[in-house]
């Protein structure tokens, strides 16, 4: 199944049958969705900051928060869309499907984190994000004024379209760290989005430039690191993005508003879900100027292409639990790797490490290492090897005069 996988073709094809069946649950869905209410019930949403044991507190503008202080590093994470999911957002604790052991392990993914001295937090958006359409929930990213509007779920499953907010998505996530970071001196600031959180992230730093250029934004609230997290981009153009499709505009953001201020991007894929993220030349062009990473989580079977495209934040969060997982380069054995002495991608790997590998030539993708090492079938990073290799030589572009 593996080897049939490895074909580009065979790739699309399964990619195609995984998408035909969430298209049926969408209908499903869609014809099942609840009914909307006119009973006001406010939305929920918000940065919230984890303590241990996923204790957890949300940010209020002007109260002190336990699990927040000024000086520390700090991370948010971001979730994507929540289909039927209101009333179960994601946490930091994690039930992993452990295929090596044959039984769950649940993991605070966020513990390392927070014995280290940072501060990590979750952006929620999930009364917006749950809609039966994964566009819906990721026009409201960038517009308030779509045909849904930034209408919410309650966690009933209803509906509400009464006092909904006026802004987006994506400007609600920017009121809500400017004022939580308020006075933030701290020496690191990172941002993850998962799936259509990636979304969220990227505005938001464009935002922030927009703020500290126009010297509304302190300086040093703009990231120092954003992590992709297996993100999704629909392929439809938008009118509020003046007819790009949102992977257009993520990447635009990305190469000429946070490359040159220096801002580290890491991208992560795990799953055929965002097989069409990297199905075109615009993409795989930005593979070279990112720390782009391929990964194989195989704790998830490879018929559980969700179990898969979660896999990407989990072990991301996970990583940091031990040291930079170390690279290989493949040798002429197809079982052999050569140890390069430098550390592969993962949340623990320098900043150092991370700035010389955006300006290579170079992917990285999860495999088998030295001796046959492979640690892709547990969640934790301390087993794993990653391959360096080529980028694919794109094509020149033709001349237009023949």
């Amino acid at each position: 199944m593996k080897e049939w996988l490895r074909q580009p073709v065979h790739r699309a094809l399964l990619a195609l049958a995984l998408i035909g069946g969430l298209g049926l649950g969408v209908l499903y869905l869609d014809l099942h969705s609840a009914d909307s209410k006119t009973i006001e019930v406010p939305p929920d949403y918000g940065l919230v900051w984890f303590g241990e044991n996923g204790r957890s507190q949300k940010a209020l503008p002007g109260q002190p928060n336990p699990y927040f202080d000024t000086t520390h590093p700090t991370i948010i994470f971001v979730h994507g869309w929540l289909p039927d999911q209101v009333a179960t957002p994601p946490t930091f604790t994690v039930d992993f499907a452990d295929a090596a052991q044959d039984n769950p392990l649940q993991l605070d993914v966020a513990a390392a984190w927070l014995e280290a001295g940072w501060n990590v937090g979750i952006f929620y958006w999930h009364p917006f994000a749950d809609e039966d359409l994964v566009w819906v929930a990721e026009d409201k990213i960038w517009t308030a004024d779509q045909d849904a509007g930034m209408r919410y779920r309650d966690e009933a499953g209803n509906f509400h379209t009464e006092a909904m907010p006026t802004v987006s998505a994506g400007e609600l996530f920017y009121q809500a760290y400017v004022a939580a970071m308020a006075g933030y001196n701290g020496p690191e600031i990172r941002l993850a989005g998962h799936s259509l959180g990636n979304q969220m992230v990227v505005r938001l730093a464009d935002q922030l430039v927009t703020g500290i250029e126009a010297g509304e934004v302190a300086e040093n609230l703009l990231p120092t690191r954003v992590a992709l997290l297996d993100p999704f981009w629909s392929p439809f153009a938008k009118s509020y993005l003046d007819g790009q499709e949102t992977g257009t505009v993520v990447r635009q953001i990305i190469a000429d508003r946070l490359l040159p201020r220096g801002v580290l991007v890491e991208w992560y894929r795990s799953s055929l879900l965002t097989e069409e993220t990297v199905q075109n030349e615009a993409a795989r062009s930005f593979q070279a100027e990112v720390v782009y990473t391929e990964l194989d989580p195989e704790f998830c079977s490879l018929l559980d292409q969700v179990c898969r495209h979660n896999a990407a934040w989990q072990w991301y969060f996970f990583s940091f639990d031990s040291a930079a997982p170390p690279e290989c380069v493949p040798a002429e054995s197809p079982d052999a790797c050569i140890p390069t002495g430098s550390q592969g991608p993962s949340a623990s790997t320098s900043a150092e490490r991370l700035a010389e590998m955006m300006t290579a030539p170079f992917y990285w993708a999860q495999g088998v290492g030295p001796d046959g090492a492979d640690g892709r079938s547990t969640p934790q990073a301390d087993d794993d090897w990653f391959h360096r290799l080529p980028l694919p030589v794109l094509p020149e572009p033709e001349d237009p005069a023949g």
